[in-house]
């Protein structure tokens, strides 16, 4: 099929992010990668900025883990310059009390790794798909020998465990794309996952298993095949997305669609007042 943005998708270079940001809203994706509007921050992207930018510093040795909790409170303001969303109330002290916790308590003990790589992009091509992968880091066990690729994540995981076995099996498929993709292209073998909880103080391991590595690369596959088959590029305007269109979209004042909707609802509401 013939997509008038041939010329764009075919020299367009997919992340995981960008397959993802497809499936969550195609509108979204078309404002961001086709029309290439400029893209906003949040307060949720720029704490995970800040914080990945600090533990990367420590695993480059470039700060000394005493140094953490000084060097996130006096630069906390310079980086964190957005608000977060209203709700729920006391975001904005709760995710800096959690991030300050978090680096005064480190408990890994990064010295029994060696450091093969932390937030390198690693571009390859895969059956006519150009692709790009930025693992946050990736150690290897000076005891074992064993490759473990380590990720951060600034989201918090509840008390619902089947929310956060949802949020656990999405952050998956990026890890066992990464996995896949390691191997083919820099012949680097995973021998397991672990991602850091930052906000929870908690670090989960997993194994590396070869048939969900082999559903996240048939997800991806098939992902940018849609992509490239896309016509109509509709916008997500589901209740369920509506947190993420206003609060974490990075083309949320472009996106006209939501805006229109928007509109109408508050037009509703005046006239039942």
């Amino acid at each position: 099929m013939t997509n008038e943005y041939d010329f764009i998708l075919d020299n367009m270079r997919f992340s995981y992010s960008s397959a993802n940001s497809f499936d969550t809203c195609p509108h979204g994706f078309f404002l961001t990668y086709i029309d290439a509007e400029d893209r906003i921050q949040n307060f949720f992207s720029q704490f995970g900025l800040y914080v990945h930018d600090i533990l990367e510093k420590w695993f480059n040795n470039e700060l000394d883990l005493f140094e953490l909790p000084m060097y996130y409170e006096d630069h906390y303001e310079e980086n964190i310059t957005l608000s977060p969303p209203p709700y729920p109330k006391g975001m904005a002290q709760s995710y800096y009390d959690d991030g300050l916790n978090f680096f005064e308590n480190i408990s890994f003990d990064k010295e029994k790794y060696e450091l093969i790589s932390t937030e390198d992009a690693i571009s390859y091509e895969y059956n006519d798909i150009k692709l790009i992968i930025k693992p946050d880091l990736i150690l290897k066990d000076k005891e074992s020998g064993e490759m473990i690729l380590f990720d951060y994540k600034t989201s918090k995981l509840g008390k619902n465990k089947k929310k956060n076995q949802e949020k656990i099996d999405g952050y998956l498929v990026q890890f066992y794309l990464y996995v896949v993709f390691l191997w083919i292209a820099k012949d680097i073998e995973i021998n397991k996952i672990l991602v850091w909880f930052v906000r929870n103080q908690d670090i989960m391991e997993f194994a590396v298993d070869p048939y969900k590595a082999q559903e996240a690369v048939e997800w991806f596959e098939s992902t940018i095949t849609k992509i490239k088959n896309e016509t109509e590029w509709k916008a997500n305007l589901d209740k369920k997305n509506d947190y993420f269109c206003r609060f974490i979209c990075s083309t949320f004042s472009e996106c006209q669609p939501k805006q229109d909707q928007i509109a109408k609802e508050w037009a509703e509401k005046q006239a039942k007042e």
